[in-house]
């Protein structure tokens, strides 16, 4: 019967058996221990193929001139906004104001960091107290990096109006753009452009509540929300004797590095897969080579011994 190289030891020795043998079921069961424990402890410890990975990305995100500013009080409701139509809507309640924005860029320990800075004066007939303020700010928000991301983002800020107040009053708020997602982005799509605009007039008959857009909107896939750091009123001394009341709300719209969350692309997962696995391959081979020498050598398996010249 013919005899076959099992193990060979320094090229120069070399193990030789019969097909169905003892040496033969040795050998199968060394591969199999060899081979395949490192792929099931990549696989089970969740390190093998990864699901989802995490990056940084500084997001460009742009104000749209867009806003919306609702002051509910006990006495009356007070509204302006960019759109036309929603003005239209809440004719009743209209107050004049002025919007001015702009955008510095500065450097912190060398990294950029956009700071989008908005002034909204609103004039009033008499005073207000007692009342909250909720100010809708629409921002265009993009990602550049592996996801290709372009929407239209909303920045809520709500703040409750202090009791005494003089006829001037200014408040500032501090506060970031945070982004947030129910499930991570996948690398491999583009989201070019995704989910529409925040007040979608096409699919309302009426000027929608805002309540609903609202919680339309945090029902979202992906969304932001405005995180207030700081507040401050103050009263600003007035230089006549007119009966017109003004807000100045002066906003800081920072937008820092962020963290998202994605999908990896399959050759992302093969490349790590592989990483992992030899990385986890070389004590289980230098094992079973240890293994595998001692039985050889020792005559623990029956083999026909073959020596070089």
């Amino acid at each position: 019967m013919v005899l076959y190289k099992v193990y060979s030891q320094e090229h120069r020795i070399r193990y030789l058996t019969y097909p169905c043998s003892s040496a033969i079921i040795f050998q199968t069961c060394c591969l199999f221990l060899t081979f395949l424990p490192p792929l099931f402890t990549g696989y089970f410890t969740s390190g093998f193929y990864y699901k989802e990975l995490t990056y940084t990305e500084q997001p460009t995100v742009t104000f749209l001139q867009k806003y919306d500013l609702i002051i509910d009080s006990l006495s009356a409701l007070r509204f302006c906004s960019s759109d036309s139509r929603l003005n239209n809507h809440f004719s009743s309640s209209l107050v004049p104001c002025t919007l001015t924005s702009f955008m510095p860029r500065y450097s912190n320990d060398g990294q950029v960091i956009d700071q989008e800075n908005i002034t909204l004066n609103v004039i009033f007939p008499s005073a207000i107290s007692s009342s909250v303020l909720n100010l809708w700010l629409l921002f265009q928000y993009q990602l550049n990096r592996f996801p290709l991301i372009n929407m239209e983002t909303l920045g809520l800020i709500q703040l409750n109006v202090p009791s005494s107040l003089s006829a001037n009053t200014a408040v500032t708020v501090y506060g970031q753009l945070s982004f947030h997602q129910r499930e991570p982005l996948v690398s491999y799509k583009n989201y070019s452009s995704i989910q529409g605009p925040i007040i979608d007039y096409g699919s309302y008959s009426i000027v929608p509540s805002f309540d609903n857009l609202l919680d339309n909107y945090t029902n979202r896939t992906y969304f932001t929300t405005f995180d207030q750091q700081y507040v401050q009123w103050a009263s600003i001394p007035s230089t006549d004797n007119s009966t017109v009341y003004l807000l100045t709300i002066k906003v800081a719209v920072n937008i820092p590095l962020q963290i998202y969350r994605y999908v990896p692309s399959f050759w992302t997962e093969f490349r790590w897969a592989w990483i992992q696995y030899f990385t986890g391959l070389l004590p289980f081979f230098y094992v079973a080579n240890k293994a595998k020498e001692f039985v050889f050598s020792n005559g623990i398996v029956r083999t026909v011994v073959g020596k070089s010249p």
